[in-house]
C-alpha cells in the first residue's frame, strides 16, 4: 500500500513537471513570437522580422481643403478634369474612386488640394477611418487626410487601414461621433514588413476584393432579374377577391 502510495504520488509529480514544462515551452513559442514580430501566417520566401513605426514616420501626412461657402456654384465646373471627391463617392464606390460626379472650377482648385496621380487617403468626417484611393484627378475637402510620398506600399496599407478602422474608435466617447485628426493619424502605431512582402499581401488582399465585387455585381444582377420577373407575374400570382 505505501508502495502503490508513493508511486502514485511520483507520478502526479511526473504529470504536474511535465505540464509546467510545455507551459513553458508554449509561453516561449509566444515570447519568441512577439519578439520577432512577424504573423503566424506568412507567403512562402518571407522571413524577416516585421517592424514597427508610426504613421507618421512612413509618410507625409496632410489635410484636404475646402472652398467657402462650400455651396458657393463658382467653386464648380461641369467641364472640369478636375473632380470633387465626395463622402456619398466614398460610400458608393467603396474607397476605390474611378469617376466623380461633381468637378471643381479653377477658382475651386485654388482652393483646395488636388491630386493628379493616385494616392491614398484616409476619411476623417461620416465615414470616419474609410481608407480611399483615388483613380482619377480630384480636389480633396477637409474631411479625408492624404498620405504624401509614402514609403509603404499602397494597396498594403489600403488593406491594413480598412481592417485597422473600427479601432479609430478608441479615440470617441461611446454614442458620439469619432474625430480624428492629422495628429492622431501621424501617431499611430503599425507593425509591417518589408516593401517586398507588402506589395505579396496588398496584391492578394487586392485580388479577393476584386473577386468579391465581381461576384456581387452578379448577385446585384440576378436580384434586378428575379425582381423583373416576379413583376410581370404577380398578375397570375396573386388571387382575385371579389
Amino acid at each position: 500500500m505505501e508502495n502503490f502510495s508513493g508511486t502514485n504520488q511520483r507520478s502526479k509529480k511526473d504529470r504536474r513537471t511535465r505540464k509546467t514544462k510545455k507551459m513553458v515551452g508554449t509561453m516561449a513559442k509566444i515570447d519568441d513570437s512577439v519578439k520577432k514580430k512577424v504573423p503566424e501566417l506568412r507567403f512562402p520566401g518571407f522571413t524577416d522580422d516585421w517592424e514597427e513605426r508610426k504613421l507618421g514616420s512612413l509618410t507625409t501626412v496632410v489635410r484636404g481643403a475646402s472652398p467657402r461657402p462650400i455651396q458657393d456654384p463658382k467653386w464648380f465646373d461641369k467641364e472640369s478634369d478636375i473632380g470633387w471627391l465626395r463622402i456619398a463617392d466614398v460610400t458608393e464606390q467603396n474607397g476605390r474612386i474611378y469617376h466623380l460626379e461633381q468637378h471643381i472650377s479653377k477658382l475651386g482648385q485654388e482652393k483646395t488640394r488636388v491630386l493628379t496621380e493616385p494616392h491614398l487617403l484616409l476619411s476623417i468626417a461620416a465615414t470616419v477611418g474609410k481608407p480611399v484611393v483615388n483613380y482619377v484627378k480630384t480636389g480633396v475637402h477637409d474631411g479625408f487626410l492624404i498620405f504624401l510620398n509614402p514609403t509603404f506600399e499602397r494597396e498594403f496599407m489600403f488593406q491594413w487601414l480598412e481592417m485597422f478602422r473600427p479601432k479609430w474608435q478608441k479615440y470617441g466617447q461611446p454614442g458620439s461621433q469619432v474625430n480624428l485628426n492629422s495628429e492622431l493619424v501621424r501617431n499611430q502605431e503599425i507593425v509591417l514588413p518589408n516593401y517586398k512582402e507588402q506589395q505579396k499581401i496588398g496584391s492578394f488582399f487586392k485580388q479577393l476584393d476584386n473577386t468579391i465585387t465581381l461576384h456581387q455585381r452578379k448577385l446585384d444582377l440576378l436580384k434586378e432579374q428575379k425582381k423583373a420577373t416576379c413583376k410581370r407575374c404577380s398578375l397570375k400570382m396573386v388571387p382575385k377577391f371579389l
